[in-house]
């Protein structure tokens, strides 16, 4: 694991990712980045972002988690996803 971004916990990773992606952007979120904020409804992420999210945790952590299982199912793209969903992504990637 080569990112300062890294936390003791995949959730943890991730809201530091996020949070550090989001910093400039100026969203009014009164009670901060969680894991139940969803990517597309809380924190306005566009498709682009998304594809950034995926690339700094990939980067966070040194590996590749083929996040195309998380974010497509039946060969659609899913509509939203909570920070959670992405943590438990990765934790069954990193236990795998």
């Amino acid at each position: 694991m080569s990112s300062t971004l890294v936390r003791d916990t995949a959730e943890g990773t991730v809201i530091a990712v996020v949070e550090d992606l989001i910093q400039d952007w100026g969203l009014d979120l009164p009670e901060g980045v969680l894991t139940a904020s969803k990517v597309v409804e809380d924190l306005q992420f566009a498709s682009v972002d998304i594809i950034q999210l995926c690339v700094a945790l990939e980067q966070a952590y040194d590996r590749k988690f083929g996040f195309q299982d998380l974010l497509m199912k039946d060969g659609s793209y899913v509509g939203d996803l909570s920070l959670a969903q992405f943590a438990r992504f990765i934790d069954s990637k990193l236990s795998a």
